[in-house]
């Protein structure tokens, strides 16, 4: 039996590190406004027994470099480590599950590799979840050198997953308070991530992160209730707060509107306007309904109408190459070729008819 508790997410003010160390101090002034998000959370009148930070949220806007690996090396850090360490603290002293991200991640199983990855504490302080970002954009592999599963995938499907491709891309913690899986930031701009997590069990789908302008069109909030909605699953989506730079100005790159959606694509609670500061959204959630509601023999359980042969035509003929990087990490002029890359896709898709041209297209 999971009783009701509350989510606390979180927006803290945004720092960015300029050496490791800084993110331990991030994590240290962010644990400060969790005890107080967490007390008001209470007043809900049920306890707080889950805290979300968005990505980005320990360590900020690392600047541009790519391929250069003395400057990945100078930003990795690991996972657990003295970040970590900080918000296991909170998590036992608060007796909650925390989940947040850290990029520039070292992994033992690819040592001169580096990845984005979201993980769970428990109220232990115990890591019971990681999850490596699988779906990004040229801007985070070209500029922020992060690898994706993808660019290494026959090692990584058998290292990661023992050969399981939904454990080791879309790997959900079975806690006692749900069941959770993490879509990083860019990946919540699709759909298949958010369904990958929830056919492997997700009730809970935390979504961090969106960068302007699409929280101002509207974007992310159509996302995350599109993907509560078709998943039939709690989505709690915290935003970044503004970032404090050094010669003392703020800029909201992110604009913010954190919100936690229900089951059925209703936004339970939500941050509106900008803010300076830190801030938070919080509201109680009912696992044990949303379990009677997915198990039920009606309108609104999806799950048990997916005809999934017919989807998996969609995708039988691939789009993005795979195994970019198995045999070296990226080099010098990375961006360049990530981005050849998907220009090379849309030509394909083109041939294939997905996309038509525009007239004058390459003219």
């Amino acid at each position: 039996m999971v009783d009701p508790f509350v989510v606390v997410a979180v927006s803290p003010r945004t720092f960015t590190v300029k050496n490791p160390g800084d993110g331990v101090a991030n994590v240290k002034r962010i644990n400060e406004f969790i005890d107080t998000a967490v007390m008001v959370g209470r007043w809900e009148g049920s306890p707080v027994r889950l805290v979300v930070l968005p990505e980005m949220a320990i360590q900020g806007m690392i600047a541009n470099f790519p391929g250069n690996r003395e400057k990945e090396r100078h930003f990795a850090v690991t996972i657990p480590g003295p970040e970590t360490d900080e918000l296991a603290k909170k998590a036992r002293e608060l007796d909650t599950y925390i989940a947040a991200e850290l990029y520039m991640v070292k992994d033992d199983d690819f040592p001169d590799r580096h990845f984005n990855v979201a993980f769970i504490i428990d109220p232990q302080g115990e890591i019971v979840y990681k999850r490596y970002k699988a779906t990004s954009d040229a801007y985070e592999g070209g500029m922020l050198g992060n690898m994706n599963p993808h660019d290494v995938w026959d090692e990584w499907i058998e290292k990661k997953g023992n050969g399981n491709v939904m454990d080791a891309i879309f790997p959900v913690a079975r806690t006692e308070i749900g069941n959770i899986g993490i879509a990083i930031c860019h990946e919540g701009v699709y759909p298949e991530v958010a369904r990958g997590l929830a056919m492997n069990g997700a009730e809970i789908i935390i979504r961090p992160t969106l960068i302007e302008p699409a929280v101002q069109n509207g974007m992310w909030e159509l996302q995350n209730r599109a993907h509560a909605m078709f998943n039939s699953a709690y989505v709690v989506a915290p935003n970044l707060g503004p970032e404090y730079r050094e010669d003392g100005g703020v800029q909201d790159l992110f604009g913010g509107q954190s919100m936690i959606v229900g089951p059925r694509g209703q936004v339970l609670t939500q941050q509106r306007g900008w803010t300076t500061g830190d801030s938070f959204v919080c509201t109680t959630i009912d696992i044990e309904a949303l379990r009677r509601a997915r198990v039920a023999n009606g309108l609104y359980n999806q799950f048990k109408d997916l005809r999934t042969e017919q989807y998996r035509a969609i995708y039988d003929q691939p789009i993005y190459p795979k195994n970019q990087y198995l045999d070296a990490p990226p080099s010098e002029g990375w961006l360049a070729r990530e981005h050849q890359t998907r220009a090379d896709n849309i030509e394909k898709l083109i041939e294939r008819g997905v996309l038509t041209p525009p007239t004058g297209y390459g003219e």
